[in-house]
């Protein structure tokens, strides 16, 4: 316990700390969602078993965004805001791992490998909630985008060696050591992440010495969080988005019941092959959706999904059509590697879309419903495909795979992305929840603030002559919204806001690449004209402005010194 490794002092930590965290994750997901599926085909369990176990499976990740408020209320501050929960969920996670031994017969126990299945994604899901909630409290804004990328990557070699590695245990060795390994696996993520503080003098265990380095802070409740979301949620482009995404859903939850069973029945793929398959053109695809990210900023994300999934619907009809060459090895091959390849492709383009529409005040929550409707889609998607399994041939699978993804296309045609409802100048209420994106179910932390752009701690609403501006609490730099600063700038009305250091504030000055805290707009350089040394960022969308601590008051005031910083200060880049 001598080493101290902090989340909050350590970009460094904290890119590892998130990559291991989600590896944690991918370990259920390669292992129930890839390699058993196969497994069971191969151990002839009916098509509409596994189609209902994958249906059911999924719905832990549908509901999660509901645990966000109980880690909001629920604190153990001596050792974190987050971390408990964080090391909580990832005990449960591995001990429910070890409740796969229990399975000696799936055909007869499919029940209970569900059961245990549902156990193990609540635990996963748990964690995935808790591990966003502790980055976004503890990352700058300039580091989210590269933390976001590496437990991208995590999770990714998570399922993906899980995949390869329990393909291949499950055939020779069984389901008993196959869970002791994935449970001794995510046991020693656990055990790692016990050497891992939040903040620096926080204990490591309830047991061990150490005391609370944050302050507790008010959550919001259920009727704040869905206070505003009415306003938004049902207009005409937010229902097809919903429709979209549900959709997107079951073309997703169809085909991830319908793939490793005609692998093995049809195809004559055995659970090893399928699953290094799976891992090896999922970690493919996860590159390509990365490199995804320009064109869809350059083409728009309503233009990129189109593409992508009409290139899903005519690879399924294709494959329906060319059952003549299904005997044919290397071209079965390059067919379900394409399958796979374009996962995780279109997934990333419908989250473009949903979050295009996410600009409200209740963004995260929005954004939280849409990715419930395509995880309650991939549930009721593998659904269909048990119901329709038994009744009509693999032709037709694939042909009705085809016809789903025509339906998305029909609706996604309907897509028309106008300017938010109510949109206009003046102030708006402060964003309560972030959002945060690594893998296909996107997540979703409640913080009940604004947060500084800069260092990420909540900011407090300072109201002076009938105006209110938001003040970090920790860095002290002011947010004024569009048309405040105006009617603020006095020595008078700077002393009394801007009571920060100056000195903490010009140690802040150099971050000037982040989102609006406000609207997640582009926030733009700019330079006093008369006092040149002051360097703030406006938001390009609703017009606010952001100063570090000692900048307002120093923008208020005219000096002899001004001269001559400005003689001395270097032109803004």
């Amino acid at each position: 316990m001598a080493m101290t490794l902090t989340l909050l002092d350590s970009s460094r930590v904290r890119y590892v700390a998130g990559s291991m965290m989600y590896f944690a994750q991918g370990i259920p997901a390669g292992l129930l969602s890839i390699a058993i599926p196969a497994w069971l085909a191969s151990q002839g369990v009916s098509a509409g078993d596994i189609a209902t176990y994958l249906a059911v499976i999924v719905l832990p990740w549908a509901f999660k965004l509901v645990t966000g408020p109980f880690m909001d209320r629920y604190m153990f501050l001596p050792m974190g805001r987050r971390r408990p929960w964080v090391l909580a969920a990832q005990a449960g996670l591995s001990v429910s791992l070890l409740a796969l031994m229990a399975i000696e017969d799936p055909a007869g126990q499919i029940g209970l490998l569900t059961l245990i299945g549902v156990v193990i994604n609540s635990f996963a899901a748990t964690q995935d909630v808790a591990v966003d909630g502790m980055s976004i409290d503890l990352t700058p804004v300039r580091e989210q985008g590269r933390l976001n990328a590496f437990m991208s990557f995590g999770k990714a070699a998570g399922w993906g060696l899980t995949a390869a590695v329990s393909g291949v245990m499950l055939v020779e060795f069984g389901m008993q050591l196959t869970a002791i390994v994935a449970a001794i696996t995510a046991a020693a993520v656990l055990l790692a992440f016990v050497f891992v503080l939040e903040r620096d003098g926080e204990r490591h265990l309830p047991w061990t010495s150490g005391e609370a380095k944050s302050a507790r802070r008010e959550g919001g409740t259920f009727k704040a969080v869905f206070a505003g979301v009415n306003e938004v949620l049902w207009q005409p482009t937010s229902l097809i988005v919903m429709l979209i995404m549900l959709f997107d859903g079951l073309v997703y939850g169809y085909g991830q019941a319908l793939m490793p069973i005609a692998a093995i029945n049809v195809f004559g793929y055995t659970t090893p092959q399928w699953s290094q398959l799976v891992a090896m053109m999922g970690l493919i695809g996860a590159v390509v959706a990365l490199a995804l990210g320009p064109a869809i900023d350059r083409f728009g994300a309503k233009r990129m999904l189109l593409f992508t999934v009409t290139l899903v619907a005519v690879h399924a009809f294709i494959l329906a059509q060319t059952q003549f060459l299904w005997q044919d090895t290397a071209y079965v091959r390059a067919m379900l590697s394409v399958w796979v390849l374009m996962l995780p492709v279109t997934m990333v383009c419908g989250i473009a879309l949903a979050m295009a529409i996410c600009s409200s005040s209740c963004s995260a929550t929005q954004f939280a419903i849409y990715m419930s409707c395509a995880n309650l889609g991939h549930s009721a998607g593998s659904k269909v495909f048990g119901m329709v399994a038994e009744q009509s041939t693999y032709v037709e699978h694939y042909m009705l795979l085809g016809a789903l993804v025509v339906g998305m296309i029909f609706v996604l045609m309907f897509y028309r992305h106008g300017r938010e409802p109510g949109a206009g100048p003046g102030r708006r209420t402060a964003p309560r929840h972030t959002i945060a994106i690594a893998g296909r179910q996107g997540g979703v932390f409640w913080s009940g603030a604004m947060r500084c752009p800069k260092c990420r701690s909540d900011m407090e609403q300072i109201e002076y002559q009938q105006t209110e501006v938001d003040r970090c609490t920790s860095c002290s730099g002011i947010w004024f919204d569009a048309g405040e600063l105006e009617l603020l700038s006095n020595p008078e009305a700077a002393a009394a806001i801007d009571t920060g250091r100056a000195g903490q504030g010009r140690r802040y000055n150099v971050i000037d690449q982040y989102r609006c805290p406000r609207c997640g707009g582009e926030m733009e350089k700019r330079v006093d004209s008369e006092q040149r040394h002051i360097w703030y960022e406006t938001c390009a969308d609703c017009g606010g402005s952001f100063f570090d601590a000692g900048e307002f008051r120093d923008l208020s005031q005219h000096t002899v010194a001004d001269f001559f910083k400005r003689l001395v200060t270097p032109e803004r880049r």
